[in-house]
């Protein structure tokens, strides 16, 4: 092995756990986020399709067809599934030291 083989082994089992929500609840990041605006939003939905991954059990269909952002905390996912698109909210707070969580606080279904 090279000199980087063990630190990439350990950077692919770090995201390949994450992915796979070993490393504990999923949605919070654990990771501290930059705070420009733009930072804080890709921590977030980082977090809300993590969240996704672990909890979102319809997976046929079109996957995520937007992502909107209703307001500074607040995201809308859309799903595009057969006959109709699942909207999950979600709400998202970020802590003094930058570690981002987030919770579901709504689903709705739009028929298309």
């Amino acid at each position: 092995m090279t000199s980087t083989a063990p630190r990439n082994l350990a950077m692919i089992i770090l995201v390949l756990s994450g992915m796979l929500g070993l490393l504990g609840p999923a949605h919070a990041t654990g990771k501290r986020c930059q705070m420009n605006a733009i930072e804080r939003s890709k921590c977030i939905i980082e977090a809300i399709l993590a969240d996704i991954s672990r909890t979102y059990t319809q997976v046929g269909g079109g996957g995520i067809s937007a992502i909107k952002q209703n307001s500074t905390t607040s995201f809308t996912v859309s799903i595009a599934q057969e006959e109709r698109t699942d909207l999950l909210t979600y709400e998202a707070t970020v802590d003094a030291k930058g570690k981002v969580s987030v919770r579901k606080i709504g689903e709705d279904t739009k028929s298309r």
